[in-house]
């Protein structure tokens, strides 16, 4: 374990509508920014623009005048964290630290950052034991990562790719989660029978599909709660159930808890400004701030 040397102010896993504008601002802390996808969001700093246009990363230190300007024609995804860093920690001598030429970091293939990142905002949400100790370490891992791939011997890795069927699903999913959806369509869509579609996504997804189906619909479910002022009843017709009493055991199943609670306790009146995004999260509520100190940053 590493020795203590990095305190968390904020994170979050947010998804900001189209065309919005953060800065110029500068932070009083470092911060780390994930970008899952490319977009044509555009990051600006020392008078330079970045393309963010493939996954990567964004690190900004202390005091740099930088500006965000997110894809103008559709919602962008990131995830972030805002930390100090002791003195006397050896991650001060970092190239990515001490570097203002280091700010966006591309992302290899198989990059770890991705899953640490997540599991990071899940032990945010839940707290347990000893979580800052081990979201530190998370984030040693992390820096570790990103200095490497700094370097110019990095390589990238082939991966092996989900079978374009599968994939075409899961897009399938998220396009239509609003929508009655039929595993036996899937399975037409990609040419396979019901039994090997079902078979190959349960092992490429690990879920079933009717399963992965249901968890989208209630991702989707949680976006509107937050979202939107509309009744249960009414976001759970807009997802296409019939059965209002369906919906409610299947949200509680699903997310731990009643639709009902689950509004009451991650509403937050910053949302207005996030847009659902395109690809929920599992463990933890997306489009919320983790507020880990009492510290003044703009986020």
């Amino acid at each position: 374990m590493y020795p203590p040397s990095i305190r968390f102010h904020v994170a979050g896993d947010v998804t900001v509508k189209a065309g919005h504008t953060l800065g110029p601002r500068q932070i009083p802390d470092y911060e780390l920014v994930y970008f899952p996808v490319g977009s044509r969001t555009v990051y600006a700093i020392h008078n330079c623009e970045h393309r963010l246009d493939q996954p990567c990363v964004v690190f900004t230190r202390p005091g740099e005048s930088h500006q965000y300007r997110f894809d103008p024609q559709a919602p962008c995804r990131h995830l972030f964290i805002h930390f100090d860093i002791e003195e006397q920690s050896s991650l001060k001598h970092f190239r990515m630290v001490t570097d203002a030429a280091c700010s966006v970091i591309p992302l290899q293939d198989r990059s770890l950052l991705p899953q640490l990142m997540k599991q990071m905002l899940y032990m945010f949400h839940v707290q347990p034991a000893r979580w800052k100790s081990l979201a530190e370490t998370l984030l040693h891992y992390m820096l570790e990562e990103l200095e490497c791939a700094l370097e110019p011997t990095a390589n990238a890795y082939d991966e092996q790719k989900m079978p374009p069927q599968i994939s075409s699903a899961l897009h399938y999913i998220d396009a239509h989660a609003r929508e009655p959806i039929d595993v036996e369509q899937l399975a037409r869509q990609a040419g396979w029978s019901h039994e090997h579609f079902t078979r190959t996504f349960q092992q490429h997804v690990g879920h079933s599909p009717k399963h992965w189906i249901n968890k989208r619909k209630m991702d989707v479910a949680g976006q509107l709660l937050l979202q939107q002022s509309d009744s249960v009843k009414q976001i759970a017709r807009t997802l296409g159930f019939a059965d209002e009493y369906y919906f409610h055991r299947l949200f509680r199943r699903m997310m731990g808890m009643t639709a009902t609670e689950y509004r009451r306790k991650y509403s937050d009146a910053r949302m207005r400004d996030l847009a659902p995004p395109d690809d929920w999260g599992r463990f933890y509520p997306l489009n919320h701030y983790f507020v880990l100190i009492d510290h003044n940053v703009s986020t």
